[in-house]
C-alpha cells in the first residue's frame, strides 16, 4: 500500500516536473528541477493519502486524487513563477545579495514544507 502510493505519486510528480520544465524558462537549474519534483511528489503523496479515493483504481490504488493534487500544485507553482519578475535597473551586487537572502528563505521554507508533508503522510497511514 505505502509502496504503491509512493510509486503513483512518483510517476505523477515526474510527469508534472517534466511538463513544468519543458514549458518554463526559469526552471533550468538542476537544483530547481529537483526542488519542484520533491514538492510535487510529497504534496501529491500527502494529498492522495488524505483525500477520499475517487476515480478508477490502478493496481488497487485510486490515482485520481494524487493527480488532482499534483495538477493544482503545478498550476500554482507555474503561476507564481510567471508572476515573479525582477527589475533590470537594480545594481548587480544588490541583486546578488537579495538572491542569496531569497535562496536561504526558500531553502528553509522548502525544508519546513517537506517535513510537514512527511508528517501528514505518516499520520495518514497511521489513521487508516
Amino acid at each position: 500500500m505505502i509502496l504503491g502510493d509512493f510509486l503513483i505519486a512518483f510517476v505523477i510528480a515526474l510527469f508534472f516536473t517534466i511538463v513544468l520544465v519543458a514549458s518554463g524558462q526559469k526552471h533550468r537549474s538542476w537544483k530547481r528541477i529537483i526542488t519542484i519534483f520533491l514538492i510535487i511528489l510529497f504534496a501529491s503523496w500527502a494529498g492522495g493519502v488524505w483525500i477520499t479515493p475517487v476515480g478508477p483504481a490502478f493496481l488497487g490504488i485510486y490515482w485520481v486524487s494524487f493527480f488532482i493534487v499534483a495538477l493544482m500544485l503545478a498550476l500554482i507553482m507555474e503561476t507564481v513563477s510567471a508572476l515573479h519578475a525582477t527589475p533590470e535597473d537594480i545594481d548587480k551586487r544588490e541583486t546578488r545579495k537579495k538572491e542569496e537572502a531569497l535562496e536561504i528563505l526558500i531553502s528553509t521554507s522548502f525544508l519546513i514544507l517537506l517535513i510537514i508533508f512527511i508528517i501528514i503522510i505518516i499520520i495518514g497511514y497511521i489513521n487508516r
